[in-house]
């Protein structure tokens, strides 16, 4: 669903300066609709992101797997050639989960429309770092990057509070990737999962402490943030909502 402008404002209230909020486009669209007359729900949410002004990051698009081109390219381009006639300052990231769709060809559609193709760091899904690397080079890359670590969300760690499943290796070689993009002038965003390793916070971490030699980083948290604390009746993370 679409958050009410109320709770936009509480969101955006109780944040520090500079936080900002990356928003999944409502399921309808995407996996009920199938891109179907669903231009009307598509302008509603990007009001929801231009209403976030500056606290606004850029919104995903997720498509469910079986969203293969060789059965909705034709529907899908048209789209997103109409979405991104929409867009003015909003920025959108794309994520597709059917190999047809994960190439360097519509890495470069996403681009020359202002969009980017969302990277994501899965058990059983291609690399697509290079087709990044390939706009990198051709100096022809979107101005941010939206990325997802989510490891094995099938078969990997199923709690979400410790670390049990260390990705070393992966997170070393992101180290180096993301400083090519940061080198590159672009904008990095991400989401990091608990099944990655099995705690989300200490992956972050863990990836921070890899970054700080090779990219400069602002301090966390912000100086003056207060971090509420949680009740002792009160396990997991806090809730927007």
């Amino acid at each position: 669903g679409v958050p009410r402008p109320s709770t936009l404002i509480s969101w955006v209230e109780s944040v520090p300066s500079g936080f900002t909020f990356c928003l999944k486009f409502p399921r309808a669209i995407t996996h009920e609709k199938r891109l179907v007359d669903c231009k009307p729900d598509t302008l509603i949410f990007l009001d929801v992101l231009r209403s976030l002004g500056e606290a606004a990051a850029p919104g995903l698009i997720q498509f469910p797997p079986d969203f293969s081109r060789s059965r909705y390219g034709k529907r899908l381009a048209d789209y997103l050639d109409w979405l991104a006639g929409q867009l003015d300052t909003i920025r959108v990231g794309i994520e597709v989960r059917s190999p047809d769709l994960m190439t360097p060809a519509f890495a470069t559609f996403l681009a020359e429309r202002g969009m980017a193709y969302v990277l994501v760091d899965r058990e059983q899904t291609p690399d697509a770092y290079p087709c990044w690397e390939e706009l990198v080079t051709a100096g022809t890359a979107p101005s941010f990057a939206l990325l997802r670590w989510i490891g094995d969300d099938q078969n990997g760690p199923q709690g979400n509070d410790q670390l049990v499943a260390p990705r070393d290796t992966q997170l070393d070689a992101w180290a180096q990737q993301l400083s090519r993009l940061h080198q590159a002038g672009i904008e990095i965003y991400g989401y990091m999962h608990n099944p990655y390793e099995g705690h989300s916070p200490a992956s972050v971490r863990r990836l921070q402490e890899r970054l700080a030699p090779v990219i400069p980083l602002p301090s966390w948290p912000p100086v003056g943030t207060k971090i509420p604390k949680l009740a002792e009746d009160q396990p997991g993370q806090l809730t927007l909502f």
